[in-house]
């Protein structure tokens, strides 16, 4: 019984401060929640009595579990975009304007990565469309891994950029998807 007592209080003691650093990193209340959830799952999965300094612990299991969830979100959102941008089938119940639209929208888009460097493009390409991992795109093109992670972030830099100069395409294009 003095088991379940011992999680309890792990739990009691910590869950504001394992929230909050949660929310922070999260912006979003419910993320936050279910994030929360999980680190205490995996802390109370682990050896927690052996930790001396269990705060400190936590707080870092919540950082990393953040920061992946972050990463996580990021590629699907992205990879998201990058199907929709393959996608050619639309909603009958759509209008003729609205299709008109999402095709501009979408061939924009298709611009957009068009004016990437084709070395940066395909490692995007392999990334989100082919959900590659690193490793494997690294061994694809026959590049080291830290050229692949190089060129990955420059390509993400490079769309931000590239969507900067006509914001409205990329709310119109997020607003036709909804």
């Amino acid at each position: 019984m003095e088991h379940f007592s011992d999680e309890r209080v792990l739990f009691q003691t910590y869950y504001k401060d394992v929230f909050r650093a949660c929310y922070y990193m999260l912006q979003n209340k419910y993320d936050a929640e279910d994030l929360c959830q999980e680190v205490f799952a995996k802390a109370l999965s682990e050896d927690f009595r052996a930790i001396q300094n269990q705060k400190s612990w936590l707080l870092s299991i919540a950082m990393n579990m953040s920061r992946n969830y972050l990463k996580k979100k990021n590629r699907l959102l992205l990879k998201e975009n990058f199907n929709f941008l393959s996608s050619k089938q639309f909603d009958n119940t759509q209008n003729i304007e609205q299709t008109i639209q999402i095709n501009e929208n979408k061939s924009e888009l298709v611009d957009l990565m068009n004016k990437l460097p084709v070395r940066i493009r395909k490692v995007m390409v392999l990334k989100y469309v082919h959900d590659c991992k690193d490793r494997e795109i690294a061994h694809i093109l026959k590049i080291p891994e830290g050229t692949v992670k190089s060129r990955h972030f420059k390509g993400k830099k490079l769309m931000e950029k590239f969507i900067e100069v006509d914001k409205n395409l990329l709310l119109e294009w997020r607003g036709h998807r909804e």
